[in-house]
């Protein structure tokens, strides 16, 4: 957008404030951040090994985010104050009325397809089977409503305090008749997720939304590369997020057992907190490095199935094993499977070593899924998802 040349300014947490500072980019940082109340919790919106536990630390995790919102929709509602159009995206579900508050287009800019359709169950569930047609439908609709009923009462109260609106209409924006449904851009590609047959024309498939990618120090790429050629023909990547304290050391013990047993290697994408606890000489652990560098030195991605990580693990041409956790993760899993790039994702509550080292073993050595996965990369390299979402703005704003 700014190359387009328009004026930008990103409203965001202000923990985002190191990561946008490079970009140059007008930054205003607004108060409170739910995501940053998962950190120390474990297994919140997900469906982890224990379900009672899950549902209780999702039902804790609401609790406490509710307590943010008044403050944080108070801030980003200012932070957005004299702006001309208003981009958000899942976690900024408000966004649409702030936007509406503004009096000011607002166009919803996705990393998964939410919009209901009867060709597959909601990106959101954690686990992933289809209800078929109407079901899968239904599921969408279920999901996106009960998110917007999980927050309305702190929104409305944001729309009169702030803006002096009304109570909002009783289903989220996303679900009202066609000319209320907020304009959504799609970042995935169409070859990942065929474009569904019952979406309208608000919905728009851009392709995946990529930057150029951060550099890599020269300290941290001569010690990633030296591990790498060590063994380059069974050397992967795995990156699982940052796992619970309590978690990890039996996590550590399945990917460790689980890469032995497919006589592989890898490099560890995992924060510096835990290093000190990884004695294995088949593993490199380091705290980060963009997974578009990465993923061109090794044979396989190994990775939650999280929408950017999948996007970069698929553009790399490389076979992608996932892991799913929860939200939209099991969904990319169950894609990656179906287009033939990967094999059947295992969910982080089932995995042990001998599914891991079988995975990875076929990821390695299955030569159709190999060449599959590198034309998809071919395919993908032809598209430029944020210059097909720019051309689409520039007709709005």
């Amino acid at each position: 957008m700014r190359d387009a040349g328009y004026c930008l300014r990103i409203a965001a947490p202000a923990s985002f404030k190191q990561l946008l500072e490079p970009s140059g980019l007008e930054f205003v940082p607004f108060e409170g951040n739910p995501s940053d109340l998962m950190v120390n919790q474990s297994d919140p919106l997900t469906l982890g090994r224990n379900p009672v536990h899950s549902m209780r630390a999702t039902r804790n995790f609401l609790a406490q985010a509710r307590a943010l919102y008044p403050i944080m929709l108070q801030t980003a509602a200012e932070a957005c104050r004299g702006s001309h159009a208003l981009v958000y995206g899942l976690p900024t579900l408000w966004g649409a009325h702030i936007a509406e508050g503004l009096r000011i287009p607002g166009i919803r800019a996705v990393l998964q397809p939410l919009t209901p359709t009867r060709q597959f169950p909601s990106t959101l569930l954690p686990f992933h089977f289809s209800f078929l047609g109407s079901g899968n439908w239904l599921s969408h609709w279920t999901l996106t409503q009960a998110t917007w009923f999980a927050w309305r009462r702190e929104i409305n109260r944001a729309r009169r305090t702030h803006f002096n609106l009304p109570r909002a209409h009783w289903l989220d924006p996303s679900l009202q008749p066609l000319p209320q449904q907020p304009l959504t851009l799609n970042g995935f590609s169409d070859q990942i997720v065929p474009r569904p047959n019952d979406w309208n024309e608000r919905q728009i498939i851009t392709g995946y939304w990529r930057s150029a990618g951060k550099e890599v120090s020269e300290q941290l790429a001569v010690q990633a590369q030296k591990f790498i050629q060590l063994s380059p023909e069974n050397t992967i990547a795995i990156g699982l997020g940052s796992p619970g304290t309590k978690d990890f050391a039996h996590v550590l013990n399945i990917l460790e057992h689980g890469l032995k047993r497919a006589n592989a290697r890898a490099v560890l994408t995992i924060p510096f907190l835990y290093h000190g606890r990884i004695k294995s000489n088949v593993i490199l652990p380091i705290e980060y490095v963009p997974h578009s560098w990465l993923y061109q030195y090794v044979q396989v991605a190994v990775h939650h199935g999280g929408a950017g990580t999948t996007s970069a693990s698929l553009h790399a041409g490389i076979p992608t094993v996932t892991l799913p956790l929860g939200i939209d993760q099991f969904f990319w899993g169950d894609r990656v499977h179906k287009i033939g790039v990967g094999p059947k994702p295992i969910p982080q509550r089932d995995l042990n070593a001998n599914k891991l080292a079988r995975a990875i073993q076929q990821a390695l050595t299955d030569h159709s899924m190999r060449g599959e996965a590198k034309r998809v990369s071919e395919a993908l390299s032809l598209e430029n998802g944020v210059q097909a979402a720019v051309r689409v703005m520039r007709a709005v704003i």
